[in-house]
C-alpha cells in the first residue's frame, strides 16, 4: 500500500475552513478514486502544531493518476489555499 503524509501548515484562522474544505469537498472527491483506501485529517492538539493529512491508494500509480486528474485540479487548490505552506513525505507499507 503506498501511504502520503501532508504536513499543513494553516494560515491564521482558515482551521474551521480547512476542515469543511476537507470534509465537504476533498474526502468525497478522492474516496471515488480508483485504488483509493482511506483519507484522514489530523489535526493538532498543541497550538501552533501543523495538520497531517494521510492519504493511502493501493498502488504509488493509482495515487499518481489521481493526481493527475481533473477532480484533482479542482478540489486540491481549495485545501492548499487554507495553508500558508505544506510538504510531502511517501512510504510504502511492509
Amino acid at each position: 500500500m503506498f501511504v502520503l503524509f501532508v504536513d499543513m501548515s494553516v494560515k491564521s484562522g482558515s482551521h474551521p475552513d480547512l476542515e469543511k474544505t476537507y470534509s465537504e469537498i476533498f474526502r468525497p472527491a478522492i474516496s471515488r478514486q480508483e485504488g483509493f483506501r482511506d483519507v484522514e485529517l489530523l489535526r493538532p492538539n498543541q497550538d501552533g502544531g501543523e495538520y497531517r493529512l494521510r492519504i493511502a491508494f493501493e498502488v504509488h500509480a493509482l495515487q499518481k493518476k489521481w493526481v493527475a486528474s481533473d477532480l484533482h485540479q479542482q478540489v486540491w487548490p481549495q485545501i492548499e489555499g487554507h495553508c500558508a505552506g505544506y510538504s510531502v513525505k511517501d512510504y510504502t507499507s511492509v
